[in-house]
């Protein structure tokens, strides 16, 4: 199958009156796909390597939206009237590289896997992972506290990564195509540690904190979710030992029986891996609301 042509999507969005929107990767269509459905919104979502001529990436994307803008469209008519370019707000954000333009949307987050670092998907994961009830009362603030604090361990980790992005001259431990597991490794850490003064005051000038809020910001969003998907499946395996100790309310089960089988015990099958995918379909979320706003917004614009 041949690839698009940009000037093509854009007269199928405009005699369509129907949205399109550009994102970096493949990988995505189908969580964009998912937010525009939870939106009621209909739009058209390409990765921007089905586009002829572009690469995949933010690089892409921006380049997509500026060969767009140049384009001669009727009169009266916008490019961000029916179409629009995602990005990721990454690194580039650190280094001013947003870009200026009416028809790019840059995230909130690093990307979109940020998004999912929340405390909104863990009673949802909760639920896809063991038996216990939808209705049943779950202490979502304090496994989120406890998931926060063991997110401590990719902090300095992703702090030496992004003044790498930002700092040319910077000689870092970590790159961005180092594996998050790595945080954990303890000469890493050793050496991460004797960087810490000036990685300090790195995040001091560029306004970061250790919080999850920051984390998801300026962390590669692959690798914060990688970590709280481990970190959450921990807490979620303690649970049972918890219900039968009467730490937590109790499930339905122990509470009759205390001997009975608990229903916080992991389904067959589930492990860290399937729920780093499970996780991804949780788009109903206050996380995404902005989004949402925004498909809502350009759709509005193509209809009129």
């Amino acid at each position: 199958m041949n690839k698009y042509e940009i000037d093509e999507i854009l007269n199928l969005a405009i005699m369509s009156k129907t949205p399109y929107i550009i994102v970096e990767g493949v990988d995505d269509i189908h969580i964009y796909e998912a937010i525009a459905k939870s939106a009621n919104t209909i739009c058209e979502i390409y990765a921007v390597d089905m586009i002829e001529g572009l690469a995949g990436g933010n690089d892409g994307v921006i380049e997509a939206m500026q060969i767009v803008e140049a384009l001669n469209l009727p009169a009266g008519k916008l490019v961000e009237q029916f179409m629009m370019g995602i990005i990721d707000r990454d690194a580039r954000f650190y280094r001013n590289e947003i870009p200026n333009s009416p028809s790019i949307f840059s995230l909130s987050y690093y990307s979109i896997e940020s998004h999912f670092v929340s405390k909104f998907t863990i009673k949802p994961t909760i639920d896809q992972l063991t038996r216990i009830s939808v209705l049943d009362e779950i202490d979502i603030d304090s496994i989120y506290i406890e998931i926060g604090r063991r997110l401590f361990d990719a902090y300095y980790f992703s702090l030496d990564a992004l003044k790498n992005a930002v700092d040319p001259t910077y000689q870092s431990i970590i790159g961005y195509s180092s594996n998050i597991g790595r945080r954990k490794d303890a000469n890493t850490v050793s050496k991460l540690q004797a960087r810490k003064h000036d990685l300090d005051i790195f995040a001091v000038v560029h306004n970061i904190s250790s919080s999850v809020e920051s984390m998801r910001k300026f962390v590669k969003g692959k690798w914060l979710l990688t970590a709280f998907v481990e970190e959450m499946f921990v807490e979620i395996e303690g649970l049972v030992k918890k219900c039968k100790g009467s730490a937590i309310k109790q499930c339905r089960m122990c509470e009759l029986d205390n001997a009975a089988p608990c229903l916080y015990q992991l389904r067959g099958g589930v492990t860290k891996n399937s729920t780093y995918s499970t996780i991804q379909d949780f788009v109903h979320i206050p996380d995404f609301d902005y989004l949402r706003e925004a498909l809502k917004a350009v759709e509005a614009t193509a209809k009129a």
